[in-house]
């Protein structure tokens, strides 16, 4: 199994740390009493987005080696699941623009979708689909695609509730590009390098199914067909 992304655990920011646009003054009291009573509140989600999970056949024992070699000696990987974490950022936050200044004020409505995506299970191509042999290494590898399902929608469900948190109900003013582009980064640069690290960390429960007791059961799985294949490789 593995995880073709390894970014540290970086903490969430508040959106205040970071550069505030330059204004060409100070928003009139007035118009912040305006925004303040006409903005809707903030609107934060998050969603895990279920992706179909595509199945491969097509590559050997020796190509699947090349990709990840496992540590116990004289193993060989039967099978692989590759992941990417994709993410789409939405934006329809209404505003409210300065009678005279090229200024808005909002309150952010932002939907963060994150999916696992490609989520690509491969079975060795020794192994001929349809065969008890081709079933078993299947069903092992569904149980990393399993823990990856389920790590995606915890952590979506944590950055739900940490970036409501972090945004409050506070109104920000700015140009209207700048004030997306500003939003966007703060969610990219403080928020996504936090899921990906908590998919990372996913890498103890997948330890948990790639066992030496669960290799070990390759060789008496299906009446030894698995056995049998390697063994010829030697």
């Amino acid at each position: 199994m593995r995880l073709p992304f390894a970014l540290p655990l970086t903490l969430a920011l508040s959106l205040s740390l970071l550069p505030a646009p330059a204004l060409a003054q100070q928003p009139s009291v007035r118009w912040q009493a305006q925004c303040e009573a006409q903005l809707p509140p903030t609107v934060i989600e998050v969603n895990a987005e279920p992706a179909p999970v595509r199945h491969r056949n097509d590559r050997s024992i020796a190509d699947l080696m090349q990709v990840q070699r496992l540590p116990q000696e004289h193993a060989f990987t039967l099978g692989l699941t590759e992941l990417q974490l994709g993410t789409r950022i939405a934006f329809r936050s209404p505003t409210l623009s300065h009678p005279r200044e090229r200024l808005v004020c909002m309150r952010p409505a932002i939907t963060v979708t994150l999916s696992l995506d490609p989520h690509v299970v491969s079975v060795a191509s020794e192994f001929e689909e349809g065969s008890c042999a081709h079933r078993h290494i299947l069903a092992h590898e569904m149980r990393h695609v399993q823990v990856n399902q389920l790590t995606l929608s915890a952590a979506a469900e944590r950055m739900r509730e940490g970036m409501r948190q972090s945004f409050g109900n506070k109104i920000y003013y700015g140009e209207p590009k700048e004030l997306q582009e500003r939003l966007t980064r703060h969610i990219r640069e403080q928020w996504l390098p936090w899921v990906d690290a908590q998919m990372k960390h996913t890498l103890q429960r997948h330890r948990e199914i790639d066992t030496p007791e669960e290799y070990a059961r390759n060789r008496t799985a299906c009446g030894g067909e698995i056995a049998r294949t390697l063994d010829a490789m030697r």
